[in-house]
């Protein structure tokens, strides 16, 4: 009993630190990333376990509703991808030509770029500068093996093409 007393103690330390407004805004962003989680309920679950967070914040992260966090990170996913191809000819085109390929790279943009944008061409933006830090090499996702990215579309998206590319589009650039 002693043990947990104390450990809630730290954690009531812990969130002392934080004004309300920090605190706040920190499950908002736990939350936020949790949205683009391979599994947000268990994102959530972990989130939950921050001790920087008050108890009634950590408490409301347990206590949400896991169906409803399926859901609503289906929706937060598909808001992005309808932004990006509305933003972006070159990915719509990239999804038309190769669904799988794109979809695989949506995915790991989704997981590791927070959810920033509100227009499509703000997507489209930061999708275009998630393609250009990605290395000369891609996954392939079905293997599981690293291979060279020689897709035009990527080299279009990276702006490696020369007149057609996004450098030369202003339908690409972020407004």
């Amino acid at each position: 009993m002693t043990g947990r007393a104390g450990g809630g103690r730290a954690g009531e330390r812990a969130a002392a630190r934080l004004t309300g407004a920090q605190a706040h805004a920190r499950y908002e962003a736990l939350v936020a990333r949790a949205m683009t989680a391979e599994d947000p309920v268990a994102a959530l679950r972990a989130a939950a376990g921050d001790p920087a967070l008050p108890p009634a914040l950590r408490r409301a992260l347990i206590a949400a509703d896991e169906d409803g966090v399926r859901m609503s990170a289906l929706l937060v996913a598909r808001l992005r991808f309808e932004r990006l191809l509305r933003g972006s000819p070159e990915a719509e085109a990239w999804f038309d030509r190769d669904p799988a390929e794109f979809s695989a790279a949506f995915r790991r943009y989704h997981a590791e770029v927070p959810p920033t944008a509100f227009f499509p061409p703000g997507e489209a933006g930061l999708f275009r500068r998630w393609i250009e830090a990605q290395p000369g090499e891609q996954a392939d996702p079905g293997h599981g093996q690293m291979q060279p990215a020689s897709n035009a579309v990527v080299q279009t998206l990276a702006g490696a093409a020369a007149p057609a590319g996004p450098a030369s589009d202003p339908r690409w650039r972020a407004r």
